[in-house]
C-alpha cells in the first residue's frame, strides 16, 4: 500500500497517529517505525498489521450493487475498510481492497464467500503501519 501522509497527530504514550490518502481512500492508523519517521506530504510504501476478526465484524454488502472497494475515516476517526474477498476457507480469509493490496485475514467463524463484498470497521489504534520504503 501507497500512503501519501497529510497529517501527523502525536498522541500520549509515544503513539503516532498518521492520517493520508492511499490509491483507494483516506486512511489513518499507527505509525510502527523507529526508523523512518512520517513527514507530511511523502509518500511511504507500508505494510499493514490489523487485529484478528470474526464473522461478526464483516458486514457483507449487496453483490449486486457492485459495491466499490475503498477506505475512508468515520465521524470518530475509526477505519472503514471495502474490499472484495477473493477465498475463502473454514478459518481464513482474502480480501482485496485495490488492484496491488490484498490482505489475508484468519477469521473466526463462517458463512463468508469468495467474492462477497465486505465492510469491517477498526480503531484507528488497531490499524498498525509499517513504512518499508519512501515511495
Amino acid at each position: 500500500m501507497t500512503l501519501l501522509v497529510e497529517k501527523i497527530d502525536k498522541e500520549l504514550n509515544s503513539i503516532v497517529i498518521v492520517r493520508g490518502k492511499t490509491e483507494i481512500g483516506l486512511f489513518m492508523g499507527c505509525w510502527m517505525s523507529r526508523d523512518i519517521d512520517p513527514e507530511i506530504g511523502k509518500k511511504y510504501s507500508c505494510e499493514l498489521l490489523l487485529p484478528d476478526l470474526t464473522v461478526e465484524d464483516m458486514t457483507v454488502l449487496p453483490n449486486g450493487a457492485k459495491t466499490p472497494v475503498y477506505t475512508d475515516i468515520d465521524l470518530d476517526d475509526n477505519v472503514v475498510f471495502k474490499g472484495i474477498i477473493w477465498a475463502a476457507e473454514q478459518g481464513g480469509i482474502v480480501v482485496s481492497f485495490a488492484p496491488d493490496w490484498i490482505e489475508c485475514f484468519e477469521i473466526k467463524g463462517s458463512g463468508l464467500n469468495a467474492y462477497d463484498s465486505v465492510q469491517f470497521v477498526l480503531d484507528r489504534e488497531d490499524v498498525k503501519i509499517y513504512p518499508y520504503d519512501i515511495a
